[in-house]
């Protein structure tokens, strides 16, 4: 059995845009949405879903997540 969660992120960049979705099979909260940002980096924030012993969790996420020094602001 794997240790890997899937994650789905769900967002948009404003209303008049549809809605992105996709799924990121990682082994840790913060390195799916590392992942999930390098591609989507004009996104402010995304809903994240995924299942931890059963239970469906779920999370608003402001985007970009990180040291602001690295990310150069």
């Amino acid at each position: 059995m794997s240790d890997k969660t899937i994650y789905k992120f769900i967002g948009s960049d404003d209303l008049r845009t549809p809605i992105i979705t996709d799924e990121i099979e990682s082994r840790g909260y913060k390195k799916a949405v590392k992942s999930f940002q390098n591609k989507n980096p004009k996104l402010k924030e995304v809903v994240v879903e995924w299942v931890k012993n059963g239970i469906e969790l779920s999370k608003l996420q402001k985007l970009p997540l990180g040291r602001k020094k690295k990310l150069g602001r």
